[in-house]
């Protein structure tokens, strides 16, 4: 749908895949190098070009999100390669961004010292291009764009400095395959590398076609139309938000059950989770593994909600619909949420509904803690869950109202809002 002007929402014009790559950029830089991008300074490489969808739309959100705190100090296309080990100009990238030119067309007048140019008109040049990636020393490596399996159980050393430090020790994967499983944990063993996977990183323009098709569903063209540019924007604000969500559940479990952020080779922790009288052993790496961990407990819990939901009556399922209702852009909701039984299959409905209460629950309060509950209570304690939130909700709207310091209310309001849901069901 993204290709139709009128009905659809371009990936490329609005950048909806880096939007979400750079949520999990930022979140990263946060946990992993303990910086703030918003007020501290970072180097970035990347792989693809200035005209690429990936590439050239990160280049302008890390413009528009940090300024000259992003500092890029490689970038390689297909055309050849810029660095700069103080940064690349950023007038003259975002020129070639809005040009939809390839890194060779870099004006080499616009580089600071140290920086150069390779084309690969020439053997130095493809061989410089092809190994930047490796090579240059940089916080974050993103790759954006270029081949799959670059980086590979045969090659990944190479990755690595001299001394064994990794040229970057953040890696998000924006580019699909880019590195292979094996060589994803081989640098994080060897080197400490963190990695967020692709399929965490660019989930953002899956989640806009998803969207795309709850609008050809519940809005005819014209009204689409009319009411674009709101739905363009809280669509994007949707996706920081679920982006957002998932990086800080990443990022906290990663903390709280594997690896540490240390250069060493001891790794691999195993974290002993009881489930009844069992004792079951969950092998706890790499952010990758972890990024599998987190979807398999939103599918399974997805799959155990909608079995139960198909045993509710259409009443019962109704009282649920103010959950698909908040997951839509507002303005879409707004315009059509009334007759949304009438054009929306109902497995549909009950496929979102299950979807946003499985992560719901997940983003909120973690995967042991959907993994440790039988399947077939998953759905009565989510219920139970949902009239707890509303209680909880109910009683920060009183505190608001109390006599007291605002520091001790905040305090409150930040447990209430943290375990008190899961603490009035009374499961822990």
């Amino acid at each position: 749908m993204s290709s139709k002007p009128r009905a659809g929402i371009n990936h490329k014009e609005y950048g909806v895949t880096s939007e979400g790559i750079n949520v999990y950029l930022d979140v990263a830089l946060r946990h992993v190098l303990k910086k703030n991008p918003k007020e501290e300074s970072f180097t970035i490489k990347m792989t693809g070009g200035p005209d690429g969808d990936v590439a050239g739309n990160e280049l302008k959100i890390l413009h528009r999100e940090y300024g000259e705190n992003a500092k890029v100090v490689g970038i390689a296309d297909g055309t050849g390669c810029a660095e700069d080990p103080n940064g690349l100009n950023w007038a003259e990238l975002l020129r070639l961004v809005l040009n939809n030119l390839p890194i060779d067309h870099f004006d080499p007048l616009k580089l600071g010292d140290g920086g150069v140019v390779h084309k690969v008109d020439t053997e130095s040049g493809v061989k410089a291009r092809n190994n930047m990636h490796n090579r240059v020393q940089a916080d974050a490596f993103l790759p954006a764009g270029g081949r799959p399996n670059t980086i590979n159980v045969q090659n990944y050393k190479q990755f690595l400095n001299l001394d064994g430090t990794p040229s970057a020790p953040l890696i998000v994967e924006g580019a699909n395959l880019f590195v292979t499983d094996e060589a994803r944990q081989l640098l994080f063993e060897e080197a400490g590398v963190i990695i967020v996977k692709d399929s965490s990183a660019n989930k953002a323009g899956v989640i806009t076609s998803s969207y795309e098709i709850c609008a050809a569903m519940l809005l005819s063209e014209d009204e689409f139309f009319e009411n674009k540019s709101q739905i363009v924007n809280e669509v994007l604000e949707k996706l920081h938000q679920y982006a957002r969500l998932e990086a800080e559940l990443l990022f906290r479990e990663f903390e709280n059950y594997g690896g540490r952020y240390l250069f060493s080779s001891d790794f691999m922790w195993q974290e002993i989770v009881r489930t009844g009288h069992l004792i079951v052993l969950y092998p706890i790496g790499s952010l990758p593994q972890l990024s599998k961990v987190v979807s398999d407990a939103v599918n399974s819990a997805t799959d155990a909600l909608a079995s139960a939901l198909e045993s509710f009556s259409e009443n019962d399922k109704d009282k649920l619909l103010p959950l698909f209702r908040a997951h839509l852009p507002k303005t879409m909701s707004d315009l059509a949420f009334d007759h949304v039984r009438e054009r929306v299959p109902s497995q549909y409905i009950t496929n979102a509904i299950s979807s946003c209460l499985a992560s719901k629950l997940v983003y909120k309060e973690g995967t042991k803690f959907v993994e440790t509950l039988p399947k077939e209570k998953l759905a009565t304690v989510a219920l139970r869950y949902l009239e707890a939130e509303h209680k909880v909700a109910l009683l920060m709207k009183a505190l608001e109202g109390t006599d007291m310091p605002a520091q001790e209310k905040e305090a409150i309001a930040k447990l209430l809002d943290s375990g008190g849901a899961r603490t009035a069901i009374g499961v822990f």
